[in-house]
């Protein structure tokens, strides 16, 4: 193989490290070509001008990196992130350390090759990978009793999944018959990009002072999608079953969207952002796919706050929602709707100055306490306006900002559990004064359940004292089984475990960080 062995033992440290991962047939293919292509002379030839493009798409497979199938369409958006975003990214992507430790490799490498027959080195380091692979040949998977069971085949996991969406696609839950009565309220949904319960714990944010306001909280809510497009577009269509990621960009199911069924119980519907919504057509998909046709709050006026990982403008969450409730205040409207979306959390987001060195990991401990700190007084200058409202709070998907061995930090490819298990809370106005009970909603579930408890508050208000018992909404709320989409990747629950497929090929079992 003559200098391709230090190629093959440069992954392969790389790959024990936990850096990339190592497909094994597919390399030693490559590796036997690079052997018996030296027996002729044309062979030779070939592998002059063939070998070094294979070896860096070969590499590129090996990374935690994205898929070029994946890639190659997001192209244009890719080209929409600032310099600043690349370096960052690169930074995440191309270690110091490893870049030091393999030029020491490379000088130990240069001087062994001198009395030691590397290609035979190279062989036995790519025999070696088969090792983890003969120790997991037969991985566990346990049922939901936690007792340990055989691996359910690829046809049985297949058949669930199917099963799945044809159950989802008969669900409903919402009563679009009914017309909002009793003491009038608004109902506000904030929905947050990238926070993840996952993030929390790593941050140590978990039990922030604006969670003890809940009187609901989901701790075990899928967001079904580790994306924000299809993420929101889930939440407003949240009045039907979950849909198949492929069927998102469809025209939606009668009575599935979330806001023009409260329009139709008398809410009049508002939309607001904390940006412009063009990164990725955003704002289209959230008119065209999710229904909300109601003009955009103009968030000009509000405090700049961050330049966007995009270069865009990210204005400060409590001044966008406190322009809108001075305006909303101003309304002669009974109920109110709110969609409030923000990207405050977004990876590569950096201050307005430019002048700090620090990248967008090490301030979204920072940024994350900041907004829901905002949140917090948000809720205080809401309440104290005497107005009955309502507040959902529910995350699109997490930030991936805890590394593990499947991507690296901010790589969302992957929607596992870590990324699209999300904490989701209602809170009302009118009791802050009063220690609040939170009822905490442990069973799996997803946007569905929002929905329906959203219904529910519309048809016998939570307010006034003939409200009914905070515990009596959640009968019969609806629980969902845990599966989780991306345009090319599915992880399901099966039993306890969880179960990846990717481009539509095999199952595998799936390890979280949990």
């Amino acid at each position: 193989m003559r200098n391709w062995s230090l190629y093959f033992i440069i992954k392969i440290i790389l790959f024990y490290a936990g850096y990339i991962n190592f497909h094994f047939f597919v390399n030693a293919t490559f590796a036997l070509w690079l052997i018996f292509s030296n027996a002729n002379p044309l062979l030779m030839k070939i592998r002059k001008w063939v070998s070094i493009p294979i070896g860096i798409v070969l590499f590129y497979f090996d990374s935690q990196l994205p898929s070029l199938r994946n890639i190659i369409p997001k192209i244009p958006q890719l080209l929409d992130f600032s310099f600043q975003y690349y370096l960052e990214l690169l930074a995440r992507i191309v270690s110091w350390e490893v870049i030091a430790f393999l030029l020491v490799l490379f000088i130990a490498y240069y001087f062994l090759s001198k009395k030691l027959r590397m290609s035979t080195i190279a062989v036995i380091a790519i025999m070696s990978t088969l090792l983890p692979l003969r120790a997991n040949m037969s991985p566990l998977a346990y049922d939901a009793d936690g007792q340990v069971i055989g691996l359910p085949s690829d046809a049985q996991l297949t058949e669930s999944l199917d099963e799945f969406f044809i159950e989802e696609s008969s669900r409903t839950a919402f009563n679009r018959s009914q017309k909002a009565s009793g003491v009038p309220f608004d109902i506000l949904v904030i929905n947050v990009c990238s926070l993840a319960w996952d993030d929390l714990k790593y941050i140590k944010e978990e039990n922030n002072p604006l969670f003890q306001r809940f009187h609901y909280l989901f701790t075990n809510f899928n967001s079904a999608s580790s994306y924000s497009g299809p993420s929101i577009i889930r939440l407003l269509r949240s009045s039907k079953g979950q849909q198949d990621q492929r069927d998102l960009y469809k025209p939606p199911v009668e009575g599935s969207l979330l806001f023009g069924n409260l329009n139709k119980t008398g809410y009049q519907v508002q939309l607001a952002l904390n940006h412009d919504g063009k990164y990725g057509d955003l704002l289209k998909e959230i008119r065209n796919e999710g229904g909300m046709s109601a003009p955009l709050f103009d968030n000009t006026q509000a405090t700049p706050y961050l330049k966007g990982f995009d270069g865009s403008q990210v204005y400060d969450d409590y001044s966008v929602l406190s322009n809108w409730w001075d305006a909303r205040m101003k309304s002669p409207n009974e109920r109110v709707a709110l969609f409030y979306n923000t990207i405050t959390l977004h990876d590569g987001n950096r201050a307005l100055d430019g002048s700090r060195l620090e990248n967008s990991v090490e301030t979204y401990s920072r940024r994350t306490h900041k907004l829901l700190t905002d949140l917090d007084r948000f809720y205080t200058k809401v309440n104290s306006s005497g107005k009955q409202v309502m507040i959902v709070f529910i995350p699109e998907h997490g930030a991936a900002i805890r590394r593990n061995k499947n991507e690296i930090v901010g790589m969302r490819e992957i929607p596992s559990p870590n990324v699209t298990n999300v904490p989701v809370g209602i809170m009302f106005t009118g009791k802050a004064d009063a220690p609040v009970k939170t009822n905490i909603i442990e069973l799996p579930t997803s946007y569905l359940a929002t929905s329906d408890l959203i219904s529910k508050f519309v048809g016998k208000t939570p307010f006034g004292a003939a409200a009914p018992s905070p515990e009596s909404y959640l009968k019969n709320i609806p629980s969902t089984r845990f599966v989780a989409e991306n345009e090319d990747s599915v992880i399901m629950k099966y039993g306890s475990s969880y179960y990846f497929r990717s481009n539509d090929i095999n199952w595998n079992l799936f390890e979280t960080n949990n």
